[in-house]
């Protein structure tokens, strides 16, 4: 399994129930990564944005699951980040480049005004 498909893998995390929240939540980290690996401050804003939408539709008590998947989006989207930057491949860096981007673009869409 490459690198490359193991960045999508934790997308299948269990726990959360709703679909719409495992998105916001997964969202939230991604954006999290993004904004940590371009010190970006309006994609910040971003992601405590998704993270009030993801507080929004749980319940307080399946926070903890829905952490895991924040933490689970922070990951996969580093190593996205990594694999673009660093990888020896040209071909898998060139993935992974559009990966991250594609990722990015989903999580905004699900923001209105983003």
């Amino acid at each position: 399994m490459s690198a490359l498909s193991l960045c999508t893998a934790a997308h299948a995390l269990p726990a959360a129930t709703s679909p719409l929240a495992r998105d916001f939540a997964y969202c939230a980290g991604r954006l999290s990564a993004e904004a940590q690996h371009r010190e970006d401050q309006s994609l910040n804003e971003l992601k405590h944005a998704m993270q009030e939408l993801l507080a929004a539709v749980i319940a307080p008590d399946e926070a903890a699951a829905y952490e895991e998947l924040r933490l689970a989006g922070h990951v996969a989207q580093s190593e996205l980040l990594a694999l673009s930057r660093f990888s020896f491949d040209q071909g898998e860096a060139d993935r992974a480049t559009q990966l991250a981007q594609d990722n990015i673009r989903h999580c905004r869409a699900m923001l209105l005004g983003a």
